[in-house]
């Protein structure tokens, strides 16, 4: 399964429960969007007037997490919250920037690849305990972390990787198209 939030998510919250009888739940504050779903897709359609740092939009989203999921943000998210812990996740894709992003990642089945497309600022990604990250940050950054290892100001292109990475079948690879300011990855 795959949810896109087009043309972009502000104040949404997103969690995963596995008791669902059905794919997934949305409840919306503020202006609603459209949502449509098939088969393998479900679209949050919000008005062409959406602008992620608009707070007029806000929502709940519960992913039945009997089912595996790609989590896809087209258009920036700002004020995003996702408790994804229990969900297969198969990759997070947020285009168009990222400000104050708190998602709790779901142990991988392999490699989870995060893509962050655009800038990151005041971002917290929380992993499994002992499953190690690649973080790669092709702009410049300020206040990088990854674990324990902290870089005030880091270069364009900057690699950060945790010991066992490559080794590792199971394993974050977190990357960032742009740069970043706060970006955690603990």
């Amino acid at each position: 399964m795959r949810i896109s939030f087009v043309p972009g998510a502000a104040g949404i919250t997103i969690n995963a429960n596995p008791m669902l009888d059905e794919p997934f739940l949305a409840s919306f504050d503020g202006i609603l969007p459209d949502v449509r779903a098939t088969a393998d897709h479900v679209t949050v359609d919000f008005p062409r007037s959406f602008h992620p740092d608009s707070t007029g939009y806000g929502g709940k989203v519960t992913l039945n997490a009997t089912l595996p999921w790609a989590i896809e943000v087209r258009g920036g998210a700002a004020r995003l919250d996702a408790d994804l812990r229990v969900l297969p996740l198969t990759r997070l894709d947020l285009q168009g920037g990222a400000d104050r992003v708190r998602v709790d990642l779901p142990a991988p089945a392999g490699e989870l690849v995060i893509h962050l497309a655009g800038g990151v600022s005041l971002s917290d990604f929380r992993r499994r305990p002992g499953v190690p990250a690649r973080l790669t940050v092709v702009g410049g950054s300020t206040r990088l972390r990854l674990g324990e290892r902290a870089v005030v100001a880091a270069p364009p292109g900057t690699v950060l990787t945790d010991p066992g990475f490559d080794e590792a079948a199971d394993r974050y690879d977190i990357r960032v198209s742009g740069g970043a300011d706060r970006l955690t990855v603990d």
